[in-house]
């Protein structure tokens, strides 16, 4: 409706041209007097006025169409329709300012998801079909999950733009939320859930006491399967920060957990989150470690710093609760001694 506005008013300018094209002719044959001429002379540049007020006026509408046609594009170029699989990428999104249309069933829960968000299932088994059915244009992945990874590269390759995250530790997390807030255009949730947070961790990192540093072993737990971790696990970093050291990083006798490494090492804390069905997980780990009877000669058991860890805090990446994490981390190792 704007251009046939324009196109009505560029054709008023043409024919306001032809009248005084006509009207130059007509007073170059004639001999006319001087105060005649003087009359036209006012008259057309009446009409020059009234063509340039037109033309300011056209110029003006183009100026606020172009503003228009950018602010356009700036809003078509947010993501509208995101897809984020996995409890803690879809919180990420959601802290960024962003939507989702669907996301994977662990997720479903979180603060501010939204109402009609499609339950896509178990994270690692979306199909593809279920993923274009929903249209999006960002879909949000673990790039450390061969799954997801399969399913990203598979959606790229039809037109799908995919983004990858992956999350070992606070920085990460900073990098990514960077870009998220970017795409939604929220600074001001930056600020909140990345820059008040680390201001946050830095007091509690000012508190940590110099000394000798002391060890420790970080175990996840499940009813099939125990697994230490090693330097490259968020919460390590942690742990790391506030003066510990991990036992498990760069020893390979901690490939397979068994209780011969860990007696072996003796650390001097041991600290468990467990995965999955949790009394199922810690049953298990109990039945093979705990109830060994080498279990109570650890240097950790008998000084009371074998800890059963929250699971949102350090089994899930806690995204803006990253300082609460430190927090208890930090109260744990030196507040409760």
């Amino acid at each position: 409706m704007k251009l046939f506005g324009k196109h009505i008013k560029a054709n008023k300018i043409g024919v306001l041209a032809v009248q005084a094209i006509l009207m130059f002719v007509l007073l170059s044959g004639c001999s006319k007097a001087r105060t005649d001429i003087v009359n036209l002379d006012e008259k057309n540049s009446q009409n020059n006025e009234a063509g340039q007020n037109i033309s300011e006026e056209l110029t003006v509408e183009e100026d606020q169409t172009t503003v228009l046609e950018e602010e356009t594009s700036k809003d078509q170029a947010l993501p509208q329709r995101v897809i984020a699989l996995s409890k803690s990428n879809a919180e990420l999104w959601v802290l960024a300012g962003g939507e989702l249309v669907g996301t994977s069933e662990d997720a479903l829960n979180i603060e501010g998801i939204g109402e009609g968000v499609e339950d896509l299932g178990d994270m690692d088994k979306v199909s593809l079909e279920a993923i274009t059915a929903l249209e999006p244009d960002l879909l949000i992945l673990f790039g450390t999950e061969p799954a997801q990874k399969a399913l990203g590269e598979a959606a790229s390759e039809i037109g799908i733009p995919v983004l990858f995250t992956n999350i070992d530790g606070f920085e990460d997390y900073e990098k990514v939320m960077k870009e998220f807030t970017d795409l939604t255009g929220r600074d001001d949730l930056y600020e909140k859930n990345v820059v008040s947070v680390r201001e946050e961790i830095d007091e509690i990192l000012k508190k940590v006491p110099e000394g000798e540093e002391k060890t420790y072993l970080f175990l996840h737990v499940s009813a099939t399967k125990s697994k230490a971790e090693k330097n490259d696990y968020f919460a390590s970093e942690i742990f790391n920060s506030l003066g510990l050291r991990n036992i498990a990083s760069d020893d390979s006798s901690f490939d397979e957990l068994s209780m011969e490494a860990i007696v072996s090492a003796d650390p001097d804390y041991i600290f468990v989150v467990p995965r999955g069905n949790e009394k199922k997980a810690l049953e298990s780990f109990d039945s093979i470690f705990v109830n060994d009877p080498a279990w109570e000669s650890l240097t950790a058991v008998k000084e009371g710093r074998y800890t059963l860890l929250s699971k949102d805090l350090f089994g899930l990446k806690p995204n803006d609760k990253w300082a609460d994490a430190y927090k208890e981390a930090y109260d744990l190792l030196y507040t409760n001694e």
